[in-house]
C-alpha cells in the first residue's frame, strides 16, 4: 500500500457563509464568511485537449478548474491545493513531511496556474504563505510505514499573505455541509500536475480526470484496501483502474457538482501506486473534515482581529 507520491519513493498522492448552503445559515456570527459565489466556473464551453494525460485523464484548458492551487516548495512544484476563500487554501497534511517543512517561508502558492513551469502565465497570481495549520490529529505514515499506518485526518490549511483577485481563472470552490452525501458511483473530477503513470514524469500542463465515488464497503474489500479506509478518508476511481490521481497530485481537490456548484468532496491523499485495478484513489473526506476547517479558520481570523485591535 502506498500514499500518492511525493519525492523519494513516497507514494502519497502528492457555501456561502461558513456551512451556509441551500438556505442554511451559519451557526455563529463569529464564523469566517466564505464567498457566496463559490464553486462556479466562469469560463463556459472551453475546449479540452486530449494530448496529455493524468493517468487516463486529459489536458485541461485554462480556467476549467479555477479553484486549483499549485504549491511550490523552495520553488519546485510539490503538491496541489484548493482555493476556498481569497486568503485560504486547503491541501494535504502529508505535503509537510521530513522532506519538506512546515515553515511558511519555504512555500509559495500559485493560483490561476496552467503551465507549471512558465512563470509568465498572464493569469497567474503568486502568493507567499504566512501560516500553515496541520490537523492536530493527523496520523502520518512516514515513520511507521503505510501498510501499518494509513494516513488519518490528512488535511492542512494555509493562510496567504494577501488576498487573491477572483476572476475567470481564479475562483473558490465550495465546502460541503456535514449533511452532504457524495453517493457511490457519483461522477467527480480530480486535477493536478502529477505523474501520468506510476514513477513517470510530471507534465507541464494541468490535467484532469473523471472518477466515480466508491463506497467505503467496496474500498475496504480484501482485494482493495482490506479494512484500512476509515471515517476521515473516502475513495474514488474505477474498478478496472486506468484513471487516477498520481504522484505530485497530493492535496489537490476532488470536486463534485451539487446544484450547479463544485464542492470539494476530498483531497488527494494516498493509494497503492496509481490506477491499478481495485486500488482506488484515497482522499481526505471533506464532509467529515470541513467542521475542523471552519473551527481553525474562524479562530485564526478572530485571534488576528483581536491582535490588530489591541495594537491600534
Amino acid at each position: 500500500m502506498t500514499v500518492m507520491q511525493l519525492p523519494e519513493d513516497l507514494s502519497l498522492k502528492g457555501f456561502f457563509s461558513f456551512f451556509s448552503v441551500a438556505g442554511e445559515s451559519s451557526s455563529s456570527s463569529t464564523d469566517f464568511a466564505f464567498p457566496q459565489d463559490c464553486g462556479l466556473r466562469k469560463i463556459r464551453n472551453s475546449k479540452v485537449s486530449r494530448v496529455k494525460r493524468i493517468v487516463g485523464g486529459s489536458q485541461s484548458s485554462q480556467g476549467k478548474w479555477p479553484w486549483q492551487a499549485a504549491l511550490f516548495f523552495h520553488g519546485t512544484h510539490y503538491c496541489g491545493g484548493a482555493i476556498i476563500s481569497d486568503t485560504w487554501i486547503l491541501t494535504a497534511a502529508h505535503c509537510f513531511n521530513p522532506n519538506t517543512s512546515k515553515n511558511p517561508a519555504d512555500w509559495t502558492v500559485v493560483l490561476g496556474d496552467h503551465h507549471r513551469v512558465k512563470r509568465e502565465d498572464k493569469f497567474e497570481q503568486r502568493r507567499n504563505v504566512i501560516s500553515i495549520t496541520v490537523h492536530e490529529n493527523y496520523k502520518s505514515m512516514f515513520f511507521e510505514g503505510i501498510e501499518d499506518t494509513p494516513p488519518m485526518n490528512d488535511i492542512t490549511i494555509m493562510k496567504l499573505d494577501r488576498p487573491v483577485t477572483f476572476n475567470d481563472y481564479v475562483q473558490p470552490a465550495c465546502l460541503p455541509h456535514r449533511s452532504h452525501v457524495f453517493a457511490p458511483n457519483e461522477e467527480c473530477h480530480v486535477a493536478g500536475w502529477g505523474h501520468t503513470e506510476w514513477n513517470g514524469i510530471q507534465p507541464d500542463i494541468l490535467r484532469d480526470a473523471k472518477v466515480r465515488i466508491i463506497s467505503r464497503e467496496v474500498c475496504n474489500q480484501e482485494k482493495s484496501y482490506n479494512g484500512t479506509i476509515h471515517g476521515t478518508a473516502m475513495c474514488a476511481g474505477h474498478p478496472e483502474g486506468r484513471i487516477d490521481a498520481c504522484e505530485y497530485d497530493s492535496g489537490g481537490p476532488l470536486v463534485c457538482v451539487k446544484c450547479g456548484r463544485h464542492y470539494v468532496a476530498g483531497l488527494v491523499s494516498w493509494g497503492d501506486q496509481c490506477a491499478l485495478p481495485s486500488k482506488y484513489g484515497v482522499y481526505a473526506n471533506m464532509t467529515v473534515l470541513t467542521p475542523w476547517v471552519k473551527e481553525k479558520i474562524s479562530k485564526f481570523e478572530r485571534d488576528s482581529a483581536a491582535k490588530a485591535s489591541k495594537n491600534m
